[in-house]
């Protein structure tokens, strides 16, 4: 599944090369529902139960490129974009279906300004230089008018400062930038250093799954923990959670950085719309997840 073709083409018809323009994603990073849906939106986290997981959500940030920005002020830029439904031919009743679409990848904090994100998202210090990383995109940001613009405080994005590790191959698939600025008001994101998860661990997920605003997901079990480099998991995600923390729900620790998976959607043949792509049982080949341990740990900082 590894096409690297803009679903912009797939879901517009037509090359579009203004920022306006869908965001791009590789087929690589596919992802999919396995069983019970259980994506939710931060602001529908329990304040009480799931404190910890909002907290970690802060430290979780969206990859915008920089040609998506449409305009720009001193205080705000903003992006002409569409909702999933809109953009990617979504039915009306799938969740988040209204909701709208900037980013191309997710990463988060593993220090005060380092950021780690998958391998594939950013390939070189190029193109480090050519997205923002903002952060807080999520629900209580507000969603577009009617006009479908999304506008973002300068204040909320981070830029790139220097590609410290990269490596996209069989075995890696990491990139660790350092950012333009610390982040000391938020807290970085523990990661695994030795060994490995348990066989019978929870995982959660928060990222940006096809761009849209910050979403978690829980209750993901392991599939496949034999591997050296990586691990499978049946985690609910999509193209655009490339590069999100994958989180052991008991420990609250990183075990890895998600970097591919299965289909996202498939067509509702009576509706003509498309539909969050579904798995049960040992369907599908499940998520593929980076694990920590195997990455350049002399330069993230322990926590």
């Amino acid at each position: 599944m590894k096409f690297y073709l803009s679903l912009s083409l797939i879901f517009w018809g037509i090359a579009i090369s203004s920022a306006q323009a869908f965001p791009s994603f590789s087929y690589e990073e596919n992802k999919g529902i396995y069983g019970d849906d259980n994506r939710r939106l931060i602001s529908d986290l329990n304040p009480e139960q799931e404190s910890i997981q909002i907290t970690q959500s802060r430290s979780v940030l969206i990859q915008i490129p920089k040609w998506r920005v449409t305009s720009e002020d001193t205080d705000n830029i903003s992006i002409q974009t569409k909702s999933l439904e809109s953009g990617m031919n979504f039915c009306s009743d799938e969740k988040f279906s209204e909701m709208p679409l900037v980013g191309s990848c997710t990463a988060f904090l593993v220090g005060p300004d380092l950021l780690l994100t998958a391998g594939h998202c950013i390939k070189d210090k190029y193109e480090c230089q050519k997205n923002y990383w903002a952060l807080d995109y999520n629900d209580s940001l507000g969603f577009m008018g009617t006009d479908g613009v999304v506008t973002i405080k300068k204040e909320n994005l981070i830029t790139c400062a220097q590609l410290v590790s990269q490596s996209e191959n069989i075995k890696l698939d990491y990139a660790l930038i350092k950012i333009n600025r610390k982040l000391s008001e938020r807290a970085p994101l523990s990661i695994r250093r030795i060994g490995k998860i348990d066989d019978a661990d929870s995982l959660e997920v928060i990222g940006h799954p096809m761009g849209l605003p910050k979403i978690f997901t829980n209750e993901a079990i392991i599939r496949n923990n034999s591997l050296t480099y990586t691990f499978v998991t049946n985690a609910d995600t999509f193209s655009g959670n490339s590069g999100s923390p994958v989180i052991n729900s008991k420990t609250h620790l990183v075990e890895g950085i998600l970097i591919r998976g299965d289909q996202d959607f498939s067509m509702d043949i009576d509706l003509s719309c498309n539909r969050s792509y579904h798995c049960f049982g040992n369907e599908c080949r499940g998520e593929t997840v980076q694990r920590t341990t195997v990455l350049p740990l002399k330069l993230i900082p322990k926590i």
